[in-house]
């Protein structure tokens, strides 16, 4: 069921939110912006949170259900909401086994996984008699988000969920958001200020500026767009969507197919035909106006020039168009001059193969 919010708020200090969102009955929708930008307060209605002042509008339906408006109101604990934030809120005189126990005695509905498949899902069956004090942040947080899945939730919403931990533990839980993304059936928020977690995980990207959106769509067709911030981010890339086409055993490498052509990665573990999302950072792309020689480069794809950011500084931002799919490159404003690079030309983008960052769906 999808979810759908039109919020009208004024807070103090001139801040204003205005918004008409609709999220997807399934999948992940990354609320995206920078501090003030609204993200939170989104949150915080569409969990009941805000009941909103005079003159203030908030509506929200989820499927055929009014949760709010001026003449509805469905409490937060009635909602069947899900919430895994920065810091987890666990009980810490229990064990993970008994957080999540805790978490079903209060499960209003029977929809939703079972402890079972939550605990395979997220690989807790050997954490289950651990004290919640003795973990380390990644698994706090898979716990957290273990217990929001067994309480019988038709929606979760994620506020930095990955805020407080380091970035060697946010690379060993991502991959265990990928596979609830895969698993779950049900809606996720998630909101976070860092792109590159984001344009890992999310399916649909919704851009909040100063209270307002100011671009929805899917992370792919957002991610390569030169007129919105987040192409500017240090963090840019482009999302690719391949098929793995085959392995070469021999060199431990395997071949993703795109209609822009093929990329080689380090061999996965996923049968030919696999569906596959890759991250390509704007910043480990170079261009060059011939086919280049010999080069220790393996991922090199021949694209045209679809725009060039118009600035003076020292970096530019160029669209190339690859098939039916974009890159990103971020080169030097001299090496645009020095190449000569314009418009509709063709070029060849070097892509370094330790950028690439692959992530597994099924049909």
């Amino acid at each position: 069921m999808n979810l759908n919010a039109r919020i009208q708020l004024t807070r103090p200090a001139s801040f204003r939110l205005n918004v008409d969102v609709e999220i997807p009955g399934k999948g992940i929708t990354a609320l995206y912006g920078h501090s003030g930008s609204g993200k939170t307060t989104i949150l915080r209605c569409l969990a009941g949170l805000e009941r909103g002042a005079k003159g203030d509008s908030i509506v929200i339906q989820f499927g055929d259900t009014i949760w709010q408006d001026a003449a509805h109101f469905i409490p937060p604990h009635k909602r069947h909401i899900g919430f895994v934030f920065q810091d987890a809120q666990l009980l810490p005189h229990l064990s993970v086994g008994g957080n999540l126990d805790y978490a079903i005695t209060r499960r209003q509905t029977d929809s939703g996984p079972s402890l079972n498949q939550v605990v395979e899902w997220l690989e807790l069956g050997k954490l289950m008699h651990q004290p919640v004090t003795q973990l380390s942040g990644g698994e706090i947080q898979r716990t957290a988000i273990a217990r929001a899945l067994v309480s019988g939730v038709n929606l979760i919403l994620m506020d930095e969920p990955l805020g407080a931990i380091d970035q060697e533990a946010k690379g060993r839980i991502l991959p265990y958001l990928d596979n609830l993304h895969r698993e779950l059936a049900i809606p996720i928020v998630y909101v976070s200020h860092l792109l590159e977690e984001i344009t890992h995980l999310a399916d649909r990207l919704i851009i909040l500026e100063r209270g307002e959106v100011i671009a929805s769509g899917t992370v792919i067709e957002l991610s390569s767009q030169l007129n919105l911030a987040i192409a500017h981010d240090e963090a840019a890339a482009s999302i690719l969507e391949c098929t793995l086409g085959g392995h070469d055993e021999e060199y431990g490498l395997s071949k993703l197919l795109f209609d822009g052509g093929e990329l080689i990665v380090t061999r996965l573990n996923q049968p030919a035909g696999s569906k596959a999302r890759v991250r390509i950072p704007a910043r480990d792309v170079s261009l060059a106006l011939d086919p280049p020689g010999k080069t220790s480069i393996l991922n090199i794809i021949e694209a045209r020039i679809e725009s060039i950011e118009a600035a003076r500084q020292a970096r530019l931002l160029v669209r190339l168009a690859a098939g039916s799919q974009f890159l990103l490159a971020r080169v030097t404003r001299k090496s645009i001059e020095q190449l000569g690079l314009q418009v509709g030309q063709t070029v060849y983008a070097q892509i370094k193969s330790v950028a690439l960052l692959t992530e597994y769906h099924h049909d």
